[in-house]
């Protein structure tokens, strides 16, 4: 039986999750640590085996290559998240010059439940964005915030806000720049939102109030700047 030596392996990786240990290091680093973990089961496994005559099976290999695939689509689960996002535009987003204006436009197509995204790179970091007119600023989940480089101690949830949700508190933040296609919006005011209490990060009308114009035609929403 395998099954306690790999507990111990899910305990110890579940120990460092709960301390704070893994969230400090970059993906990749997290995954070398799964990795190890799991191979340090797969040996004791083989082993115990082999010390109580037991002949080697691939049981200890794929219960590790379960585990490290658990480990890595969880680490990586806000990349999926945001391909998922790019996946639900039927087209990508189009960045053309008007030659009459002169201005930076961008096309976005509304995606199949109606509502338009992008992926923006706020502060450098990819961010998947719903386009809420509704909205008077950009408001960032608590977790897209804090991936792309956001202190949460220094995070003051002293800002009262109207959301689908119900009244609530966020922490107002200036973001160095905002991009989408080829529009750079840059010192742009916004927020974040606390923890779970935002389903998808908001592109609201701080951002869209510095263009020149943001045109719905039909499926397809245009912004120039």
């Amino acid at each position: 039986m395998h099954w306690p030596i790999f507990l111990l392996c899910a305990a110890a990786y579940g120990v460092l999750f709960a301390s704070g240990f893994l969230s400090d290091l970059v993906p990749l680093a997290q995954l070398v640590i799964a990795g190890l973990i799991c191979l340090v089961g797969v040996v004791a496994s083989l082993l115990k085996s082999a010390r109580h005559g037991v002949p080697p099976t691939v049981a200890p290999w794929i219960a590790a290559l379960v585990g490290f695939a658990v480990v890595s689509a969880w680490t990586y689960r806000e990349e999926g998240r945001i391909l998922a996002l790019s996946l639900l535009e039927r087209e990508p987003v189009v960045a053309t010059a008007s030659v009459a204006s002169l201005r930076q436009e961008v096309m976005l197509m509304r995606a199949w439940d109606g509502h338009f995204r992008a992926v923006a790179e706020v502060n450098g970091a990819p961010v998947g964005l719903l386009i809420d007119t509704g909205a008077s600023i950009l408001l960032l989940r608590h977790d897209d915030a804090r991936r792309i480089g956001f202190d949460e101690t220094e995070l003051n949830f002293n800002m009262p806000v109207t959301t689908a949700n119900g009244r609530s508190f966020v922490a107002p933040v200036t973001f160095k720049s905002v991009v989408i296609g080829g529009i750079v919006v840059e010192d742009g005011k916004g927020a974040v939102a606390q923890p779970d209490e935002l389903h998808t990060s908001l592109l609201g009308m701080s951002y869209i109030e510095k263009l020149h114009e943001a045109v719905f035609r039909a499926d397809r929403l245009i912004l120039r700047y």
